[in-house]
């Protein structure tokens, strides 16, 4: 994590359309819980490259059966990728478990 805003990843099959409307409905939604984020989103097939960069990966749920996550990863499968406001406050959870400095 940067100092003081989390990283947040988010990843569909090709990482152009269903990832990039996910990562625009959940910037919107962020300021709502004073959440300080930088956010990329991408294919599974290039998630390896960006995953240490990543502190929460919101990922589509059929996709998340094919990855073996690691200790200290924090992912968020999702069925509505449409469902930002469930996306965000699900983040938000997580951020205020283990990321509570990006909180400002």
């Amino acid at each position: 994590m940067e100092k003081g805003k989390i990283h947040i990843l988010f990843v569909c099959g090709n990482g152009m359309g269903t990832s990039t409307m996910a990562e625009l409905g959940v910037r919107n939604n962020l300021n709502k819980y004073s959440i300080k984020a930088e956010m990329q989103h991408t294919s599974l097939g290039q998630m390896q490259s960006l995953r240490d960069w990543a502190d929460i990966i919101v990922i589509l749920k059929n996709l998340f059966r094919d990855v073996d996550v690691k200790d200290g990863e924090y992912f968020i499968p999702v069925v509505n990728i449409m469902d930002s406001k469930g996306i965000t406050a699900q983040i938000n959870e997580i951020v205020e478990a283990h990321f509570p400095e990006a909180k400002g």
